[in-house]
């Protein structure tokens, strides 16, 4: 199968371009340069340069490639730099999503998967939360990821897409993009090269899911006539408080190093904005995917804590 990633240096594309070619896809990677240089984690051999924004590029990038399946994973996705600059952010994600959705549409693509998010359902109340929970977006990447969907789905409605929404929930181990800036992540460097850990609250709840189990949901969603049409969520099901979850992962350090990491706390106050609780119902991505969690939350932190000591030469 001829494959587009968008967003393919990202940390979750450049992982599953790998994934794709290991499974015997031909596959093509889009992204554009970044300040740093960095564009490609995972050295695509077939890749297109092409800021999403940019319409006639997408056009000619997707006319040129004829994919049979894009998986569009392209956006800035630092929720709270969408706070700094709403614009950018919403420009990358939903006029992004336009341009490609409107290519597909053009050039007769057989599958869009599309990468939404868990903050898509903001602040709820009632878990864990179903993929018919109404949407109360609280940040604006959440924003324009709701408007990425709502256009998928006039698209559908009006000239006919066959699509599949993915909305992934909190996603670790980044060391394949050596991207410290996160939650478990900041916890397991933080532990490894100081021997501490410092964060600043323990109260959210959070579902955790590894890189390899968000990467295999693309996988079960490729020429899978039960995805069509469908938005999907992709988490654990399971609801993990902050504060658990990084003394879990300085044990699993302590014992890796063979002394203990003590673990110490800002208590910032919460901001209107923050979410408490983000725990989903994975039910929908069983029944029709196929798809559950490949590891426990323990056996995931021991691979992205053996991965990491790899990446920091420790």
């Amino acid at each position: 199968m001829k494959i587009l990633v968008t967003g393919a240096s990202g940390f979750i594309g450049s992982a599953l371009a790998k994934r794709l070619e290991e499974l015997g896809h031909d596959v093509y990677g889009l992204y554009r340069y970044v300040s740093d240089g960095r564009y490609d984690f995972y050295q695509l051999a077939k890749h297109r340069i092409c800021d999403i924004r940019d319409r006639e590029r997408v056009d000619e990038v997707i006319g040129d490639i004829l994919p049979n399946t894009v998986c569009h994973l392209a956006a800035m996705t630092a929720v709270s730099y969408s706070f700094i600059a709403p614009i950018e952010v919403s420009e990358s994600i939903y006029l992004g999503t336009m341009n490609v959705v409107d290519a597909c549409v053009k050039y007769k693509v057989k599958q869009l998967v599309h990468a939404s998010t868990s903050e898509f359902y903001g602040k709820q109340e009632e878990f864990p939360v179903t993929e018919e929970a109404t949407p109360r977006p609280m940040s604006p990447y959440a924003v324009a990821k709701l408007a990425a969907e709502e256009y998928i789905r006039y698209v559908d409605r009006t000239v006919g897409i066959p699509y599949t929404i993915l909305r992934p929930y909190n996603t670790y181990n980044r060391s394949n993009v050596k991207k410290k800036y996160f939650l478990v992540e900041r916890a397991i460097t933080q532990a490894l090269e100081e021997g501490r850990i410092h964060l600043y609250t323990p109260e959210p709840v959070r579902d955790l899911l590894d890189r390899d189990s968000h990467v295999n949901a693309y996988i079960r969603c490729l020429g899978n006539l039960n995805a069509i049409g469908e938005a999907i969520n992709i988490g654990t099901g399971i609801g993990w408080k902050v504060g658990d979850a990084v003394e879990l992962v300085a044990r699993l350090v302590g014992e890796e190093l063979g002394k203990e990491i003590p673990v110490s706390w800002d208590m910032a106050p919460d901001r209107p904005y923050d979410i408490h609780t983000l725990v989903c119902s994975n039910e929908k991505a069983w029944r029709l995917l196929g798809w559950k969690p490949l590891y426990t939350l323990e056996e995931g932190l021991k691979i992205a804590i053996r991965e990491w000591r790899e990446v920091l030469g420790l």
